[in-house]
Parts: C-alpha cells; sequence; structure tokens
C-alpha cells in the first residue's frame, strides 16, 4: 500500500482534516518510497513529535514501519493512539489487529477485528465496502515471511478462509498456503458418509502455480468444521520451518528450500 493511498484511506474514513507540514509529511513519503525504511520513519516520528492538528498519516507509516521491521512494542502505542483519532477507519484497524497480533494480545486482537468489521460495514466509500479480505498477522520462518489475509464474509461450498501469501512470491499466486473448503471435496466426504450433508470440509493447503498454468496442490490437514485461526497459524509455522510434511507427497521446494 503507497502512503498516498493510505492517507486517502484515513481521510476518508476519518473525516477530512488539513495535513500539518504537507512539506515534511511529503520529504517522509518520499523516504520510504525511496527505500529509506529509517530515515522515513525517524521524519515521521518528528511529524508526531511536533503535534500537529492531525497526525493521522505520520503514525500509520511510523507504527506500518515498525511493525514490518519486527518492533511491535514501538507501533503498539502509535496504533493505539492512531485508532482513537479515526475510529472509523479500517486500514488502522487492520495495523491494530496485526500490532496485537504480534503482542500475543488475543482478547484486544478479537476486539479489534470486531471493530474492523464495524469500520468495514459502516464506511462512507464503496471501494472499502467491496473489501472481500483483511490482513490480519505477518508471519516470519527461516526462509519466507507470509501475509496472512483473511476472508471478511465467506459463505457457500467454495470458501477460501485464511491466504498466507509470501512477500517475496515469484508471480501473481505462485506459491500460498491457503485453508480452504470446495464443492468436490464437501460432495466426496458427505456422500461416502464421513461428514453430515451439510458440512463444510476445510483443508490447509499449499499451492504451487506450474508453468502450464495448472497448480500443483498438497493437503497438510483436514477439518470438519472451521477451524480457529491460532491453530492454522500454528500450523504455518511448521510448514514455514519444515517440521511437517503434505499428506500427499512431497512438499513444495519453496518452503523447504530443498532442490528439485
Amino acid at each position: 500500500m503507497t502512503v498516498r493511498f493510505a492517507l486517502c484511506f484515513l481521510l476518508a474514513l476519518g473525516g477530512a482534516a488539513a495535513a500539518a507540514q504537507p512539506s515534511e509529511e511529503d520529504r517522509a513519503a518520499a523516504l520510504l518510497q525511496a527505500g529509506h525504511r529509517q530515515e522515513a520513519l525517524h521524519a515521521f516520528q518528528a511529524i508526531i513529535a511536533a503535534k500537529p492538528s492531525d497526525p493521522s498519516e505520520a503514525l500509520f507509516q511510523a507504527a506500518t514501519i515498525s511493525y514490518e521491521d519486527g518492533n511491535w512494542r514501538a507501533a503498539k502505542p502509535l496504533a493505539e493512539q492512531l485508532v482513537k483519532l479515526r475510529p472509523g477507519s479500517f486500514v488502522s484497524w487492520e495495523l491494530m489487529i496485526q500490532v496485537y497480533q504480534a503482542a500475543g494480545e488475543q482478547e484486544d486482537r478479537d476486539l479489534a477485528i470486531q471493530s474492523l468489521y464495524d469500520a468495514w460495514h459502516s464506511a462512507p466509500d464503496a471501494e472499502t465496502r467491496a473489501r472481500i479480505t483483511f490482513r490480519r498477522d505477518r508471519i516470519a520462518g527461516p526462509k519466507h515471511t507470509v501475509i496472512a489475509q483473511e476472508a471478511l464474509d465467506p459463505g457457500g461450498d467454495d470458501i477460501v478462509r485464511y491466504v498466507f501469501d509470501p512477500v517475496d512470491n515469484a508471480g501473481p499466486a505462485a506459491h500460498l498456503i491457503v485453508l480452504r473448503s470446495d464443492n468436490d471435496t464437501n460432495a466426496r466426504w458427505r456422500d461416502n458418509g464421513t461428514v453430515a450433508p451439510d458440512t463444510n470440509v476445510y483443508h490447509l493447503d499449499t499451492i504451487e502455480q506450474l508453468a502450464d498454468g495448472k497448480t500443483s496442490d498438497r493437503s497438510y490437514a483436514f477439518y470438519t468444521e472451521q477451524p480457529d485461526y491460532d491453530l492454522i497459524r500454528n500450523k504455518v509455522v511448521q510448514i514455514l520451518h519444515g517440521e511437517i510434511k503434505p499428506l500427499n507427497g512431497d512438499a513444495d521446494p519453496f518452503w523447504t528450500g530443498g532442490e528439485r
């Protein structure tokens, strides 16, 4: 998400306010876009310290940089100040959820998810109301870091509940970890009497996009009811660390670092 794009969200969802010291914000934004993250962080921190009338952008960016760089302790008070200032902002609550997750504060995280849903339903802009997922976590492994996305309102038999997308993905959906339910699996399990007719069977898979346009799917676990996020998160951590193997075949070398 670009700095300008995030600012548009914050202003639209929380009420437009005149941005203080635009030249300083532009300088900080330019530093971030040029990849100078620490210099940008210091610039956003200086804006916050100057106590402008609306520090929303600086709070959002400073908290995001700190969180993405693994410093949730620095990000937490910034994100908490941001959601107090912008209680109707979807992206602010999205960031707050991730920070609480990193802090291990599950009760506060779940309350923040409720606030995000409130912001989603009451958003004045169509773009936010059209969102179908929210970002809830960032999980670092020895070889890859993944961003966890959760579906906002999944339904039916074909459901993609969670998507874990590597930040270093080689292309669109090149390698993913997903928790999903699909028509074929549901029909098979229902028809053979393994589950009740109205049961959705969830499975945790890695998906590898192949050169011919097909995918190679490897399943790690099946669930006869929707599993809790923290249970799936633990499985994803095990996949990232190569501690568990798929139920069908060998693991995708992308995750294990092995050779084809």
